[in-house]
């Protein structure tokens, strides 16, 4: 079989032809890291990445810091698992079925799910939606998949209000399990901080006296941890998971009134919800499938129908002790 030379302009139109979209935009960069991680089943995130890099290479030049944004927005968007260890995971396909469409959440490239479920499959970012439910059930069960109820696929049944009761659960924790002073800095001083609440708002700050605590390590990654009062390079304390964390971080700003406010703000038949701060995992997947976020905001602002608004804040105000703000 004979080789012969692809320019860069003819790479770039077969990628574009096989993505059905332009090789650099967020869809087509999307559906290159399903495809990677699907396709292995598992494997090192930034390997992944580099794979799909190297691969555009010959049509387009795409950075990596584009590459780790992309695929943190698959991460929360539950198309992709971050195991232990950086390795990403291959999901299952799960639909939940809203009023006028579905939406979709797979590890599955955009064509083989089409394809999969016989319709088409839009994709706007890393949401992917398809526009009637008729009959879907079925389809979906044939790839080794399920309808989920909203409440299910954002996890509300194993998740835990953010509340005193949660606190008491962490305070708990740090008398049975307590690990010693300073045992997470063996590479080095951490340069800890904690989430302060006062009157004008919650924030992460430098201090030395503080419950909830977060660090970045030596080499880009994060600890987490609850102490009783001082910081974990002088306190016994607990290590926490990012959801743990996110969790401890609306349980403690509840504790004074206002210090975490939803504003809603009115704009004809739709409402602007701005969150204060980066929502849990299972409240930031049962808004996104309710509303749509603001380009640009990283989640921190939303687009809802005013129909819509009352029980989206209803809910906030009730799992995260969110004060609803309207103007």
């Amino acid at each position: 079989m004979a080789l012969s030379r692809v320019t860069p302009e003819n790479a770039s139109k077969r990628l574009a032809q096989f993505l059905g979209g332009t090789p650099d935009s967020i869809e087509a960069l999307s559906d290159l890291v399903r495809a990677e991680v699907h396709a292995r089943h598992h494997a090192p995130r930034a390997a992944t990445l580099l794979r799909v890099a190297r691969l555009l290479a010959p049509a387009v030049l795409v950075g990596g810091e584009r590459l780790d944004e992309i695929c943190d927005a698959l991460e929360r968007e539950g198309d992709v698992v971050l195991g232990p260890g950086g390795v990403l995971y291959a999901t299952p396909t799960r639909v939940v079925a809203l009023k006028r469409s579905a939406r979709v959440f797979s590890s599955l490239p955009t064509c083989a799910l089409a394809a999969a479920l016989r319709c088409d499959v839009f994709a706007k970012a890393a949401m992917r939606t398809v526009a009637s439910v008729d009959g879907l059930a079925e389809l979906v069960k044939k790839i080794g998949g399920s309808m989920v109820t909203p409440e299910a696929w954002a996890g509300f049944e194993r998740t835990p209000l953010a509340d005193s009761s949660f606190l008491e659960m962490l305070q708990q924790r740090l008398e049975w399990n307590a690990l010693g002073a300073g045992s997470l800095e063996k590479d080095g001083a951490l340069e800890w901080r904690t989430w302060q609440v006062t009157e004008e708002g919650a924030r992460w700050r430098r201090s030395n006296e503080g419950r909830l605590w977060w660090a970045r390590t030596r080499f880009g990654g994060h600890h987490r941890a609850w102490t009783a009062t001082g910081s974990p390079s002088t306190s016994p304390f607990v290590e926490l998971s990012p959801d743990d964390a996110d969790l401890a971080r609306f349980a403690l700003s509840r504790e004074m009134a206002g210090a975490s406010a939803l504003r809603a703000v009115r704009s004809g038949k739709r409402m602007t919800l701005e969150v204060p701060v980066w929502l849990p995992r299972p409240e930031y997947r049962w808004l996104s499938l309710h509303a749509e976020p603001t380009p640009g905001t990283k989640g921190l602002c939303w687009e809802v129908a005013a129909d819509d608004e009352a029980m989206i804040t209803k809910l906030l105000a009730e799992r995260l002790g969110l004060v609803v703000e309207v103007r």
